[in-house]
């Protein structure tokens, strides 16, 4: 099954709340990162991002969740 990119974020952290928010709307929600933050905890230009993916079904509403949420929690992209 293809997957569809709905937000990235800085690092692990950010991203488990991220999942935490989708998957407690009923969204499943996987990372997809180019390094391990536990070796390399910082992002230069985008290396180091964690991305979130969800099915394509659920994208438009994960992106929704993720946005209305960006204030208080999670990044801008």
């Amino acid at each position: 099954m293809e997957l569809v990119e709905v937000a990235k974020m800085q690092n692990d952290s950010e991203a488990l709340v991220a999942r935490s928010l989708l998957e407690a709307n009923g969204i499943e929600a996987i990372f997809r990162a180019t390094l391990v933050q536990s070796v390399h905890p910082i992002t230069i230009d985008g290396v180091g991002e964690v991305r979130i993916l969800v099915r394509p079904e659920d994208a438009e509403r994960a992106r929704e969740i993720l946005s209305g949420h960006r204030g208080s929690d999670l990044p801008a992209e």
